[in-house]
């Protein structure tokens, strides 16, 4: 963390589902670039908004004349709150297919601070999301989208980078639905470690590719930055998934996307986190109307 001072703001909303969800407000310093005045920013599976990481990416867009609100998502930590009343949530019970809610709610927050041009952004899970909730619904205040680090859910890729050991794995969570055991937890250790109830596992990495961040970002219709770290691409830090994500957005080669790897950098970008908000922020200012 930074030493300096930060200048936030703790903020709430509530989803239309009736899930609190809490953020960080940073107010931006001076006149906002052309293209972008705001950028709304989810973290990553299990995480919460106020990482480091998060946080200092909220003061750096602020210094740019960009407002920043860094956010949970209803899947932040592994098991969290839900509605109240309701069933747990949090990452292991998440679905992907949320995600909208959650943007739409964080999306209302920054239209009553007055911000019309609003970059959808996200890390890792968050990134996946960002670029998801854009193509599905097409939220009219959106100016662009910022997807840091996903991860590629097509089914097919993620045999191909895993081959039997995640195919077990996802053969057991999908016994388990059809067993009547959907809430029951595990950690497959694969795409990566974490906990996932075996309906969350089973609809995260769907046969369908429902969530397929390479496919949906043909449809954002805005401009949108990927950025990976070269570490997690390839390397002893590999994150497969990240790297195939990486290389099938590249291959795509669409006009609208931009694809910038970042050298030394891991998944959580230690130690490169500089060249992580140097990236975002140069490329939201140079975005036009």
């Amino acid at each position: 963390m930074h030493s300096s001072r930060m200048e936030l703001e703790l903020v709430h909303v509530t989803t239309r589902d009736g899930i609190v969800l809490a953020g960080a407000y940073f107010e931006p310093h001076g006149t906002p670039p052309e293209g972008v005045d705001a950028v709304v920013f989810l973290h990553g599976d299990g995480g919460n908004f106020y990482s480091p990481l998060y946080l200092n990416l909220g003061s750096h867009l602020a210094t740019a004349g960009i407002a920043c609100l860094v956010a949970n998502r209803r899947g932040h930590d592994l098991v969290s709150h839900g509605v109240s009343g309701g069933p747990l949530a949090g990452y292991a019970f998440e679905s992907v297919s949320d995600a909208p809610l959650d943007f739409r709610s964080w999306l209302d927050f920054l239209v009553l601070r007055g911000h019309t041009r609003v970059a959808l952004g996200g890390h890792s899970g968050g990134a996946v999301r960002a670029v998801y909730a854009q193509a599905t619904v097409q939220f009219p205040e959106a100016a662009a989208v910022v997807s840091v680090s996903p991860g590629e859910y097509r089914h097919a890729g993620v045999v191909g980078v895993h081959g039997a050991d995640f195919v077990n794995a996802f053969e057991r969570a999908e016994q388990l639905v059809e067993d009547a055991q959907p809430h029951s937890l595990s950690v497959p250790g694969l795409p990566w470690g974490s906990m996932w109830s075996a309906e969350a596992y089973v609809d995260c990495f769907n046969r369908d590719n429902r969530y397929s961040v390479s496919q949906h970002v043909a449809n954002t219709g805005r401009p949108t930055l990927f950025t990976f770290g070269a570490a997690e691409c390839e390397g002893p830090e590999v994150l497969p998934v990240c790297g195939l994500a990486c290389a099938d957005i590249s291959a795509a080669q669409l006009s609208h996307v931009d694809v910038q790897v970042i050298a030394g950098a891991n998944h959580s970008y230690q130690g490169r986190e500089s060249e992580l908000y140097e990236a975002i922020s140069e490329w939201l200012v140079r975005l036009k109307k």
